[in-house]
């Protein structure tokens, strides 16, 4: 457990907290957090992330039997997407 000070910040007060609080915390810069504020104690608890998970395209499309894509002429390269 470390400490901290509470400071003036702007017209309102804030905790700064440090690199290893941070840290164990899984806490990063920019981060939302909860605050709550019940019998003269005040928790912070990590606003719910949103992960999105990427499914392997590979093993949906695995067996596919379709027509072959084609470009469509839309868009030209832009990067190295035509290596």
């Amino acid at each position: 457990m470390s400490t901290t000070t509470l400071v003036k910040w702007g017209n309102g007060q804030g905790v700064r907290l440090s690199k290893e609080t941070m840290e164990r915390a899984g806490l990063r810069v920019g981060d939302s957090l909860e605050v709550n504020a019940e019998n003269g104690m005040i928790t912070l608890i990590p606003a719910k992330r949103r992960y999105v998970d990427i499914p392997d395209y590979r093993q949906l499309f695995k067996g596919y039997n379709g027509p072959t894509p084609v470009e469509d002429g839309f868009a030209s390269p832009v990067g190295q997407e035509t290596i």
